[in-house]
């Protein structure tokens, strides 16, 4: 398929899946050309940078000597394709599947309506083929996440509706996006500090900073086939999502909001290690909030030092609580 405008398509990954299979597999009917694929092999064990180039000739490889996390591994991606010239780079997760290779045509035209879109992106599919994923997101607002806890929770499916029709948003889940290569140049790539998980957010922040705008264009898209496990309330993930949203907070200068959020989700953490009955699973809560308590002290104290501050994530036992990265 060719496209007028020169495209790249990153995808980075840390092991190998059968996600990942089916995610390169279909990446290949949006491509004009192999190499316009960008595979990170983000420091694997099992050497998928090999494999990649064994199962799919012509693809750019690129193995990185250590594990830069979600940001640190499609930044390098996204640097080759800006270096080759490319006008657009779609990020897609290593977990994602391409079901109808015409969207990326249509997320074209609607960069050409909106040319102040530095992020486009469509609509995604959770796990399944009709389970639309909720990908335009608000950014992080204390007051918000406090009174939308508990109902979030007693009624999830309220929460998930995504725009029927195209347009503008506050920012976009970084599932499947396509990035404006003229946008990336003016405010930069992503935090690598994030690791994963907030990123997106941040991105977007400072796209806006500069007069840029996120877009949502309602075209099926991907199936994203995340994983069910790695999500608990005592995992990696999570201590990303919670420490990072602190660290945004401090990061556009939202100090109320920084102090507000750790006090309760440390709290809450702390609610839940005292709520377990099982002594493993005490344990691993016990865990967790040491990890959040120290990552917040140190956040908060604006020690730039430490493991709290940035992947890789120092001392986290993976024996104590098993946790993936894609």
């Amino acid at each position: 398929m060719k496209y007028h405008e020169s495209i790249a398509v990153v995808v980075g990954a840390n092991r190998e899946h059968e996600a990942l299979r089916r995610c390169l597999r279909s990446i290949h009917t949006l491509l004009a050309q192999p190499e316009d694929l960008i595979f990170i092999d983000n420091c694997s064990i099992e050497d998928i940078g090999n494999w990649a180039i064994t199962h799919f000739p012509g693809t750019t490889v690129v193995r990185l000597d250590t594990n830069g996390f979600y940001c640190g591994g499609y930044n390098v991606g996204i640097k080759i394709a800006i270096d080759r010239g490319y006008d657009f780079v779609l990020i897609m997760n290593s977990d994602t599947e391409v079901i109808n290779p015409g969207f990326l045509a249509e997320l074209l035209q609607s960069a050409k309506r909106y040319p102040r879109a530095a992020f486009i992106g469509p609509l995604v599919y959770f796990r399944s083929r009709g389970i639309v994923q909720k990908t335009c997101l608000q950014f992080p607002r204390v007051l918000r996440i406090f009174t939308t806890w508990l109902p979030w929770r007693l009624m999830p499916s309220h929460f998930r509706h995504q725009p029927k029709e195209e347009g503008e948003v506050e920012f976009l889940n970084g599932v499947c996006m396509l990035c404006r290569v003229s946008a990336l140049r003016e405010f930069g790539l992503m935090d690598e500090t994030f690791g994963g998980y907030v990123e997106d957010a941040d991105w977007s922040w400072r796209a806006q900073q500069k007069g840029w705008i996120s877009v949502f264009s309602p075209v099926p898209s991907v199936i994203h086939h995340e994983e069910t496990i790695g999500y608990e309330p005592y995992s990696l993930k999570t201590f990303l999502l919670k420490r990072n949203t602190v660290f945004w907070y401090l990061k556009v200068g939202w100090r109320f909001s920084a102090y507000a959020y750790a006090y309760a989700s440390l709290s809450l953490a702390q609610a839940r290690m005292m709520a377990e009955r099982s002594e493993i699973g005490r344990k691993r809560h016990q865990y967790f909030t040491h990890k959040l308590s120290k990552a917040y002290s140190g956040l908060l104290r604006g020690d730039p030092l430490g493991e709290w501050f940035g992947p890789p994530i120092g001392g986290w036992d993976n024996n104590v609580i098993k946790s993936t990265w894609i």
